[in-house]
């Protein structure tokens, strides 16, 4: 069930009204959005609600363990048991068949006669972002930021949480965990906050206009049809449709996180912001700091910092940033494109660090424009191998742009519109945001409703009929 269609509509209409006005105790609150996740979850194949339980179960009981344990060795084995056993989960389901195929490819190399059966699994909605979301629950414990939950269904609800399952954001469990119950509480307890209705109404629209106008389009006139042969393809059109490939990455993941923001909002949920224009960074190491932000946290915080961080000297900082973001790329998935990404991506960081370049803007406008450029640049590279579902078609691309010779022929004004529009979102400054904001909040209650019936009826005039899964969908 994807969030621009009337069926979520429809379900998120029945859990509104039983969440606020048929469940009035705070403890039938929390059960009741339990029960809604595992529905919404089901609908993908109930068969993934077991393993989603099984996970959080495992995830529980070993942190349990860890919180009431007082001896360090023994805190340490059963955060490297909770670590081994996520990763033979998450390794099983989604890198089974990667590493048999390797595994065979260097047994043939040396002359062995060993192999490894390629295994016909269907990997479950979701199963990278709730594995690194009940994987905090455990390190928070170690780390002591949170005491284990006194409650079991705070971290079922945390782990399975609707609007954040299928694609994030990835919240850290020190900051969902001491939430819940305020949350599950509001309205019934004195002194509650309000339902944000406006921030959360905002949120959602822009998604929406992120994902089915901008995304879609994008996507389905120019940016796959170009990329998926991009021999065929003149210089221009591989160049715009690598471009292209950069907006529709940014709406269509920033549309969802804006989304399930907003709809976790309006059940009394507050979730940390996912993006802050990341295509206005100076380099890799602040784009890092405004893209997939919940995501770069959890990997500088439970990967990076285990591995030294920058605690041990330039050459150690150097080695935790490369492979914390090789692991990175190889999180999103079992293809050499991602790991390479990752290595793209690990690189780039280490050189800033090592040549100390990535810690400031320029004072200097047009130096300060450059920096912009180069990074928007190598980002927009580097996005073309992670789209690429293998090495050699990655390299299509980069022969494509050989064909100075072969005239555009998908290129459309709405296109180019689409395309100036993308990147213009990015130069709209947070104060812009914010004082826009503020005007929204001082309008009369008819003329909101007048506004946002407008906005909705013109994305239904607008937008495409169906809607494509969304990218991190796949993860």
């Amino acid at each position: 069930m994807l969030f621009p269609t009337f069926e979520f509509a429809g379900f998120f209409l029945l859990v509104f009204i039983g969440f606020w006005y048929v469940f009035r105790r705070a403890r039938d609150r929390k059960l009741f959005l339990i029960a809604a996740s595992y529905f919404f979850y089901s609908l993908w194949d109930w068969r993934f609600s077991f393993l989603l339980l099984a996970s959080t179960a495992a995830n529980y009981g070993f942190a349990f363990l860890i919180g009431r344990s007082r001896e360090h060795l023994h805190r340490k084995l059963f955060l490297v048991l909770a670590v081994a056993a996520n990763l033979l989960f998450l390794g099983f389901f989604k890198y089974w068949n990667f590493f048999a195929q390797s595994a065979t490819g260097i047994f043939g190399a040396l002359d062995l006669s060993w192999s490894l059966p390629a295994l016909a699994v269907v990997m479950p909605v979701g199963i990278s972002f709730y594995t690194f979301k009940a994987l905090s629950y455990v390190f928070d414990v170690y780390l002591c930021k949170i005491a284990p939950a006194s409650d079991p269904l705070d971290v079922v609800l945390y782990v399975s949480f609707f609007p954040q399952i299928a694609s994030g954001p990835i919240v850290h469990a020190a900051d969902f965990l001491p939430g819940v119950e305020g949350a599950v509480a509001a309205g019934i307890e004195p002194g509650s906050k309000p339902i944000a209705f406006d921030r959360a109404t905002l949120l959602i629209l822009s998604g929406l206009f992120k994902k089915m106008v901008f995304a879609n389009f994008l996507s389905t006139l120019f940016v796959d049809p170009v990329l998926s042969d991009p021999l065929s393809h003149g210089t221009l059109e591989n160049l715009i449709g690598a471009l292209g490939y950069s907006v529709v990455m940014y709406t269509d993941f920033s549309g969802y996180s804006e989304m399930a923001i907003g709809v976790a909002l309006l059940l009394g949920f507050e979730t940390p912001a996912n993006f802050n224009r990341p295509y206005v960074s100076f380099s890799v190491t602040e784009f890092w700091k405004r893209w997939h932000i919940t995501f770069s946290s959890w990997l500088r915080e439970y990967l990076y910092f285990a591995m030294g961080g920058s605690r041990f000297g330039k050459a150690r900082t150097l080695v935790a940033l490369f492979f914390t973001m090789a692991l990175g790329g190889l999180w999103h998935g079992a293809a050499l494109t991602f790991l390479v990404w990752g290595v793209m991506q690990g690189a780039a960081l280490a050189l800033e660090r090592g040549f100390e370049y990535g810690t400031k803007r320029s004072p200097v406008p047009w130096k300060a424009v450059l920096q912009v450029l180069a990074t928007f640049s190598f980002t927009t590279l580097s996005w073309v191998v992670f789209r690429a579902p293998s090495l050699s078609a990655a390299g299509d691309w980069f022969r494509g742009l050989l064909n100075v010779s072969v005239p555009p022929a998908r290129m459309s004004p709405l296109v180019a519109a689409l395309l100036v529009l993308g990147l213009a979102m990015q130069a709209v400054p947070t104060r812009a945001r914010k004082t826009a904001f503020r005007w929204y909040i001082a309008l009369p209650l008819p003329v909101k409703a007048v506004a946002v019936a407008a906005a909705l009826l013109a994305l239904g005039l607008v937008s495409m009929s169906g809607v494509a899964p969304f990218i991190y969908f796949q993860f």
